[in-house]
């Protein structure tokens, strides 16, 4: 079989074509984004006045928050969890993943906007202890607001490790923008490249950093998925009592993380011409992982319903009627649909996942189904009454959204959206210096009447 493999053309770019490529691709970009910057803008100042006008409306009406912290779930659910499509496959040593870990990356600059959201929620969540009485929580006799400080350090952190390892696996590109570049650009760069030529030193040392903050990055995405869930949705329904819950917060996130670079690589590959780097290889092995994730949302979606299912307590029919059965069946019903049943029965054909545009479809559903969710989870949670009760005694009615809500969801999204534009006019969007390691390491090759990439494994 040997004896079939010859080598073939390699029609790669190389890192000097690669660089001269996205940096000048960099600058074209940067002068046709103006109007989208601009519209983005627009779009995120109408979220500020939403936001405005919530806080105006006060703290006391917990119902009346209940889509605003479906958003900064929606966001802790996809933008946060999008880094770890870099981390995973690199920890696994995929070759694959190296033209994407940067628009995976990217999406830690999402984390400022995540944060700023969750200030006013902040105040919006009651202490533990109300007139005298502690209500139920993962908090066991602690002060009465531990959920406020440890909800604070677990998104921060997120935030400041997220951006600490975008500047870290950008430091080589930058050393490139810096000798590359003009103007302002040429000059951040210049600062953030830390003085990098690329010694030996240097890059075990990158290597290093970059594995170290991965490995905290995953860890606090999980601790901040256990605090804000329990925090913000399970402890503010009375009966409420779901140790799978949290897992399932998290898990669908990666779901939604995966999604998120899909749709941006994407949108990167056609509008910023770079199908040179964002070849097929990266959607099909994304489409795969995604198939994969939704199976998991169906297991750890039903291993924790299962348990107030056989329950059958009044309390664990309470839970049902609330999250599940009752007045938000629409949302949890589109959300089955969207998050498993159309993802398994359509990524399980090769013409389908074997494409570009297939993927980032599925991947547009995916989304949409994964906001329904966190609005059937939070919007249902800030609408119950009687928090310190055995268990619901009344089902919340519907709570659909008002015009501050709308406001808030649409500037959201647009300031999410923003700040990943305005990252990209620092930083390639592909990694230069990740695209030729795997040069280095790969090589084109005729396999029979096909083709092949022979794929070196360095350590």
């Amino acid at each position: 079989m040997a004896s079939n493999i010859t080598a073939a053309p390699d029609h790669r770019p190389t890192f000097r074509e690669a660089a001269a490529h996205l940096v000048a691709q960099g600058r074209t970009a940067a002068s046709g984004a103006r109007l989208w910057i601009l519209l983005l803008l627009a779009v995120t100042v109408v979220g500020v006045i939403g936001v405005v006008g919530r806080i105006a409306g006060g703290f006391e009406d917990r119902t009346a928050w209940g889509y605003y912290a479906a958003v900064v779930s929606f966001l802790l659910s996809t933008a946060a969890a999008a880094p770890m499509v870099s981390i995973a496959p690199t920890l696994a040593r995929a070759s694959w993943v190296r033209p994407v870990t940067r628009v995976s990356q990217l999406f830690a600059s999402v984390g400022v906007v995540t944060a700023l959201l969750y200030i006013p929620l902040m105040f919006a969540l009651p202490p533990l202890v109300e007139d005298g009485v502690r209500r139920r929580s993962i908090w066991f006799g602690s002060p009465p607001l531990t959920p406020h400080v440890w909800g604070s350090v677990a998104i921060l952190g997120l935030v400041f490790i997220g951006l600490a390892l975008l500047w870290a696996s950008s430091i080589p590109d930058l050393r490139t923008v810096a000798e590359t570049a003009t103007g302002m650009r040429r000059r951040i760069a210049r600062r953030l490249a830390m003085g990098f030529i690329g010694t030996d030193t240097q890059w075990k040392a990158l290597r290093m950093r970059i594995g170290v903050l991965g490995a905290f990055y995953f860890v606090f995405l999980v601790f901040t998925h256990l605090v804000f869930s329990a925090d913000f949705a399970v402890a503010l329904v009375a009966g409420w009592k779901d140790a799978i819950f949290p897992m399932f917060h998290a898990m669908t996130s990666l779901q939604s993380g995966l999604a998120s670079t899909i749709i941006a690589a994407f949108f990167i590959r056609k509008f910023g011409r770079l199908e040179r780097y964002l070849e097929l290889d990266q959607f099909w092995a994304m489409s795969k992982l995604m198939f994969a994730t939704s199976l998991l949302w169906f297991y750890f979606f039903f291993s924790a319903f299962i348990v107030f299912w056989y329950g059958r307590t009044a309390s664990d029919q309470a839970i049902i009627d609330t999250m599940v059965g009752g007045p938000y069946r629409w949302a949890f019903i589109a959300t089955f649909m969207m998050s498993f049943v159309i993802p398994l029965f359509t990524l399980m054909w090769n013409p389908v996942r074997h494409s570009i545009k297939g993927p980032t479809i599925i991947a547009s559903i995916i989304l949409a189904g994964m906001f329904l969710d966190r609005i059937r989870i939070y919007a249902a949670a800030w609408s119950a009454r009687g928090i310190n009760d055995k268990f619901i005694r009344e089902v919340p009615a519907t709570h659909w959204p008002d015009i501050f809500d709308v406001l808030v969801i649409v500037g959201a999204v647009g300031a999410a959206a923003l700040a990943f534009l305005l990252a990209t006019r620092l930083v390639p969007a592909v990694s230069l210096w990740e695209i030729q390691y795997m040069r280095l390491l790969t090589r084109p090759v005729r396999f029979g009447k096909g083709h092949a990439v022979i794929i070196a494994k360095p350590d």
